[in-house]
């Protein structure tokens, strides 16, 4: 049985509650649990089994270290790996920030507690006394971290620009860059500022990163394609490293081909699945895999909202092509034939990345072209259908991402 790591939400804290009183004397409130799931450098990890919470991880980054606050995992759950699981998530996090030392406490009493992190590369540095509600004394824990410098260095590029961090990421396919100017530029960060990443311009995706005047939405205006030689870790690097800084929930587009018959130009198709025909995938994935990589929450709001207005919106399966070559005929039909609703050359690498370090994400496949056996594309044509795209559903795909980050604050 695998579980599947999501960032914690408010709306998981009478849950993680349950477990503190399960699992210890002295459990935390549900304010202290609040408190951790929001703050800024603080970041609580579920593991879930079935949809239901098996166990948390809080932990917190200051300066060089992380600290893990907290790790607790229901007793009908226990030796699983999960502990282990949550345990190696919150530290990567913590090296991919420049994070050298992990540190913790534990009960003196708690031998397998103690059994646990010695196992997992800890070791014991401190005695504390007292240090407990009920006067029983603590032990200082630490190991040894491995910073990543190519994300830390994205990190410390991006961060000087900005006096808050959105809650939203938005990623733009060919010609999408429109949507972002809906919501008014606030900072605009061009790829070629960001230390150690680049990415090759395309015709539609003008290479920049751009935070909304509201604050809310961080949009990517371009992306990687493994077509121009970058491996599944490359392709989804800058989004990751905005997921570590606390961009939590995310919105995939890409300008996309119809297989579907009964789909026109301007329509939308909400990933319900993918196939992956790209053989590119970011190694650092783990955690959830298949179904489970999209948000079925957000994928229903989306259907809910586009019900409301009117909007041409469904669900479908989506595949994902290597590139740079649009689809033959024969690769057409074969398509067709598995039931793939729309196709494109990217999107799947950054989904897989985001959604195993716990992120929520929906993608949309933005229909630019009707995909037939014998017609030829071009990504001319591509980028012509913009208008087309936002007429049908520029007040739909504004209303949307107004309700995700709606929800982050809830």
């Amino acid at each position: 049985m695998c579980a599947e790591l999501r960032i914690a939400s408010n709306r998981d804290v009478p849950e993680i509650l349950e477990i503190e009183r399960e699992c210890f004397s002295y459990p935390w409130s549900a304010e202290q649990i609040a408190d951790c799931v929001n703050a800024p450098l603080f970041r609580t990890w579920t593991a879930r089994i079935n949809g239901k919470i098996a166990g948390y991880l809080t932990a917190n980054l200051v300066s060089e270290e992380i600290h893990i606050i907290n790790l607790a995992i229901r007793e009908k759950f226990r030796n699983m790996g999960i502990g282990s699981l949550l345990l190696e998530t919150g530290n990567s996090w913590g090296e991919r920030l420049g994070a050298s030392v992990s540190r913790l406490e534990v009960r003196e009493s708690s031998k397998p507690a103690i059994t646990f992190y010695l196992r997992n590369g800890y070791r014991q540095t401190g005695h504390l006394v007292r240090y407990y509600p009920d006067g029983e004394d603590g032990l200082k824990f630490q190991a040894l971290m491995n910073p990543v410098e190519k994300n830390l260095s994205i990190a410390r590029s991006v961060i000087p620009f900005l006096d808050r961090i959105p809650r939203v990421g938005v990623v733009l396919g060919s010609g999408l860059s429109w949507l972002a100017d809906s919501f008014g530029n606030g900072i605009e960060i061009s790829y070629s500022e960001i230390a150690g990443f680049s990415a090759e311009r395309l015709p539609g995706h003008s290479g920049k990163l751009v935070l909304s005047r509201c604050g809310n939405f961080m949009f990517l205006l371009g992306r990687r394609h493994y077509y121009q030689g970058y491996s599944g870790d490359q392709i989804s690097l800058l989004p990751g490293v905005l997921g570590d800084l606390g961009v939590l929930s995310w919105v995939l587009m890409s300008s996309s081909g119809a297989l579907d018959s009964n789909l026109d130009r301007g329509d939308i198709i909400v990933f319900s699945d993918h196939v992956n025909f790209s053989a590119c995938i970011p190694e650092s994935t783990k955690g959830r895999v298949g179904q489970s990589v999209y948000s079925e929450e957000l994928g229903d709001l989306a259907l809910s909202i586009a019900s409301e207005i009117g909007s041409s919106v469904d669900k479908g399966v989506f595949a994902c092509v290597s590139g740079p070559a649009y689809e033959t005929s024969s690769e057409i039909r074969f398509l067709r034939r598995k039931g793939i609703s729309s196709v494109s050359m990217s999107t799947v690498q950054e989904a897989l990345l985001l959604s195993s370090r716990g992120y929520d994400v929906v993608a949309l496949s933005l229909i630019t072209n009707i995909v037939s056996p014998g017609e030829k594309v071009t990504h001319k044509e591509v980028l012509a259908s913009q208008t087309v795209i936002r007429r049908k559903q520029e007040k739909f795909l504004i209303t949307f991402l107004r309700e995700i980050a709606a929800r982050e604050l809830r």
